[in-house]
């Protein structure tokens, strides 16, 4: 999706107040420190003359501001089926299925149950079928899975199921980067052919307040080093892990993600990376954590904010709808947040598809979400200017009380001007009434019911599938 409304600064924030929060969090940086629990990043941050105690590392602002610089802004994430490829370069908004539910409501009992792999691959499906998804994740863990390789087996049942690029999110140490990256190789034909054609991400999150533990660090240096594209991920809470003000929880939250972005840059000069965020507020009346308040809502379109300031891509936490069912509340805070991510530039939304702040997986819920995604791309496309469209020639020949149904000017151009919704009811209320009268809700389900039932995805040769196999089996056997 273009962003037409960005290429007339439609939604810019100050350049003044991208630049303090960058000074503020180099001063954190510097003066406060981040804590990195990695002995390899300690070593790696005292080659750069940084000040280290114990685990507390002070980094002056130049080595930062030099890190980043070596970073890309533009790359290509890779499609297992090659034609499904996203460039990311700025210009793009791309939608993705959120990840890291534990829970699902079961789609043939209701009941709410604990995930299991069936679940991913499903979900996986579903994700190839829409067209809004550009990205697919898993979003459930598979629980039922040998516990040393849940993470390989949600990297495979993403593969077997979609032809899509796949960002992973539940790695969380450097033996689980090397399972996902050794199933990529089996499909990509090596690790010199995944390195050129990344066919995943991964996105790993750092603890707020300023701490980045040692696994998480260790796995994305991992997928550095394999040309993985990777994300540091903050997911502070203003007014538990962050200062309770806005402005107090974007300075820790930029501090921690540049951090660590840098140390990527410098132990892989020009690798691919993300600077990603999805940062939440407390309840003030419950102190539960809330994903989807107006005040969340602004920290995480910051987080585009901040990327572009640096000039580095971005994955923005989006949708995460704190509704425990759906309706109107998922409805129009998913609607929010992609709406308002989009506006303010972000490269990748991570989000679509849960309720309950990311833990509940509906099955239907990816539909419903896709659709919301579909009108918000819409909205935000570039519209045709041009002279064709502009129809002087036939608003002359008609005239006032003219008919424009029957024109061929109509017929050229009505499926490029106006959209067909997958999902929306635009029937009158006696044709809808005639259909059964169904809920949107209701609709949504019967839809996944005929994607599961009929959607095929592209084909994996038997040599990959095999090669899969020996990996899983592999890692199943070791911790």
């Amino acid at each position: 999706m273009k962003r037409a409304l960005q290429s007339i600064g439609f939604f810019r924030h100050d350049e003044a107040l991208l630049k303090k929060i960058h000074q503020h969090a180099l001063d954190i940086i510097e003066s406060c420190g981040i804590r990195f629990h990695s002995d390899e990043a300690l070593e790696i941050w005292h080659g750069c003359g940084a000040k280290i105690d114990g685990h507390l590392v002070r980094v002056k602002g130049d080595v930062i501001e030099q890190a980043l610089k070596k970073a890309p802004r533009s790359f290509v994430l890779c499609s297992r089926d090659g034609k499904h490829d996203l460039t990311v370069d700025g210009k793009h908004t791309y939608f993705c299925q959120d990840g890291c539910s534990a829970l699902t409501l079961d789609p043939q009992t209701g009941a709410r149950r604990s995930s299991r792999k069936e679940d991913v691959e499903k979900m996986a499906l579903i994700g190839d079928y829409l067209e809004t998804i550009d990205v697919v994740s898993p979003m459930v863990s598979a629980q039922d899975a040998p516990l040393p390789a849940i993470q390989a087996h949600e990297l495979q049942a993403c593969f077997v199921n979609s032809g899509k690029h796949v960002i992973t999110v539940s790695v969380s140490e450097a033996r689980q980067a090397r399972s996902q990256i050794d199933l990529a190789a089996a499909v990509a034909g090596g690790k010199e052919a995944l390195r050129r054609r990344p066919l995943f991400t991964n996105v790993i999150c750092t603890i707020s307040p300023l701490t980045q533990d040692p696994g998480g660090i260790g796995a994305a240096l991992e997928f550095a080093r394999a040309g993985i594209p990777a994300g540091l991920y903050s997911m502070a809470t203003a007014g538990v892990t962050s200062p309770v003000t806005l402005a107090g929880t974007m300075a820790v939250l930029n501090a921690e993600v540049i951090c660590g972005l840098a140390l990527l840059q410098i132990a892989v000069p020009g690798c691919r990376m993300f600077y990603a965020g999805g940062p939440a507020t407390m309840d003030l009346p419950t102190g539960n954590y809330t994903s989807s308040s107006p005040e969340a809502l602004w920290l995480r379109l910051m987080v585009a904010e901040m990327a572009n300031f640096y000039s580095l891509p971005s994955i923005v936490g989006s949708g995460a709808t704190m509704s425990k069912d759906l309706g109107p509340q998922s409805a129009w805070e998913h609607a929010l947040s992609f709406l308002l991510n989009s506006l303010a530039g972000a490269d990748l939304l991570f989000g679509l598809g849960l309720l309950d702040g990311s833990n509940l997986l509906t099955y239907e819920g990816l539909v419903l979400d896709a659709e919301i995604g579909a009108i918000v791309r819409r909205l935000l496309s570039e519209v045709d200017l041009s002279d064709d469209a502009f129809a002087l020639d036939l608003i002359k020949e008609l005239g006032p009380g003219g008919v424009y149904i029957d024109t061929m000017h109509t017929v050229e151009h009505m499926r490029s001007a106006l959209s067909i919704p997958a999902l929306s009811n635009r029937d009158s209320y006696d044709q809808w009434s005639r259909k059964g009268a169904l809920s949107r809700v209701e609709a949504a389900r019967l839809k996944t019911k005929e994607i599961l039932e009929t959607h095929q995805p592209p084909p994996l040769p038997d040599d990959a599938r095999r090669a899969m196999a020996e990996v899983l089996a592999a890692y199943e056997q070791t911790s």
